[in-house]
């Protein structure tokens, strides 16, 4: 399981070369384009789906999905497991605290407030850089495809099949945060990049020791 040490940091070192491009500004422009160009691409329909599907992402649903795995997980992982997802808020706080990239103007916004959960009433001082929801969303999706492609009781159809609607979901999640005008794309990426990583990362240490071959 070396291999996952090995792309869990060649992941996470081009997300801290990422963070340092979008704090020199480079990103601007794309992600101005971008957002405008999604916006204008599916119009206002998705709205109340976007909104909706978007609260899986909060810290609440996320933390709930964490507890879940937790639970299921062998007794001696749950620390990794625990101490990886602490990481994954840890990281992104420094970068909404150090990065100052402005998030989208408020003309931008579509969210529709469906359900209130108890994050909203934090102060939104911070700066956006990296999206906490793609963040949140690509680590726990990374922690599912290990557990189950590696898993030797499931079909190879079945693994195939799980991961096209895992990452289909993450596609719709990370889209979700553009199209609201909650984050732009370089956020959106930069969370995707720190998730994914840190869940290879917490796979080498949670990976099961294979026995040396006699």
């Amino acid at each position: 399981m070396h291999k996952l040490l090995k792309l869990g940091l060649i992941l996470f070192t081009i997300f801290v070369f990422f963070s340092f491009f979008v704090a020199k500004n480079l990103f601007v422009h794309l992600d101005f384009d971008s957002m405008v160009k999604l916006q204008n691409l599916l119009g206002n329909s998705p709205i109340e789906f976007f909104s909706l599907f978007s609260l899986v992402g909060t810290v609440e649903f996320a933390s709930l999905i964490i507890l879940v795995l937790l639970a299921i997980s062998i007794k001696t992982k749950r620390l990794y497991v625990l101490l990886f997802f602490c990481l994954t808020g840890a990281f992104e706080l420094l970068g909404k605290v150090f990065i100052s990239q402005i998030g989208p103007p408020i003309m931008f916004l579509k969210t529709q407030k469906i359900i209130n959960v108890p994050t909203d009433y934090i102060p939104h001082e911070f700066f956006s850089y990296p999206s906490g929801h793609s963040a949140r969303t690509a680590f726990i999706s990374g922690i599912l495809l290990f557990v189950i492609w590696f898993s030797p009781k499931l079909s190879k159809q079945f693994k195939i099949g799980f991961a096209i609607c895992v990452l289909s979901f993450d596609f719709l999640m990370f889209v979700s945060r553009v199209y609201l005008g909650e984050h732009w794309l370089s956020d959106v990426v930069g969370g995707a990049l720190l998730g994914f990583s840190l869940a290879l990362l917490l796979a080498h240490f949670i990976a099961p020791i294979k026995p040396p071959k006699k």
